[in-house]
């Protein structure tokens, strides 16, 4: 339920963002910056009322999952990404897809629900990529 304030205006609270926002929000505060920084950095950057010791927990999050980098011991502790928002979110389907038993279906799956859009880059990316993915030409035949 809304708080009143002293004149009987309403109080909205805070909305809370998910632990994945917040992550995604560290990653990119982290990517505009040219060299490692600080928590405290990140935490003047996203404002917003985060406290450092939730800073400080999302960065340590972050370094568990290998998306960031921990620079130091004591202080001052350096925080660099190791990847953007798009290899933060590929390094989770990497993740959910190293679970599953039945890694063909999974892929299948998610490949039938492809716009035709994403299906034709997801092509192209492969091919670019080669067929064990060090980049060297494909020998697979254009379709």
């Amino acid at each position: 339920m809304d708080a009143e304030r002293a004149g009987g205006e309403r109080e909205t609270p805070a909305r809370r963002r998910g632990q994945g926002e917040l992550e995604a929000q560290v990653l990119s505060v982290l990517g505009e910056a040219s060299e490692p920084v600080t928590a405290a950095w990140v935490q003047e950057r996203l404002g917003a009322g985060l406290s450092y010791s939730t800073v400080i927990t999302i960065l340590t999050r972050l370094h568990a999952k290998q998306a960031v980098t921990r620079t130091g011991r004591g202080r001052p502790v350096l925080w660099e990404p190791v990847a953007n928002e798009a290899g933060l979110a590929a390094l989770r389907m990497r993740r959910l897809l190293d679970k599953q038993s039945d890694r063909d279906a999974v892929l299948s799956s998610f490949v039938s629900v492809l716009s035709s859009h994403d299906e034709d880059l997801l092509r192209s990316l492969l091919a670019e990529s080669g067929p064990d993915g060090t980049g060297a030409p494909s020998d697979r035949p254009e379709r």
